[in-house]
């Protein structure tokens, strides 16, 4: 028994005390746990971010590119017609 107190067996006190030690270190293990997922959350919304912005700069990229492909081929259309044209003059 516990000196002072009857109702306590011996060794429960110390048992009270390894329990409620157990318990800090899962409460301390949560808490980083938790500041992880925190951490992890934060990253993950600026990766998204980051993807997003990735995103609308290969749309402009893949617009410029065709507007870019249509230019030249209406060039190379015109040096075509105008090689043509040449060819078919110095004939005559």
């Amino acid at each position: 028994n516990v000196p002072g107190n009857t109702n306590v067996p011996a060794g429960s006190n110390r048992r009270l005390q390894q329990t409620q030690h157990q318990v800090d270190e899962v409460v301390d293990i949560m808490r980083v746990n938790v500041d992880k997922v925190l951490e992890r959350d934060q990253k993950l919304s600026e990766l998204d971010d980051r993807a997003d912005a990735l995103q609308a700069g290969a749309s402009q990229f893949e617009t410029s590119a065709a507007k870019l492909k249509r230019k030249y081929w209406w060039k190379n259309c015109k040096v075509t017609v105008a090689y043509i044209h040449l060819e078919y003059s110095l004939s005559q």
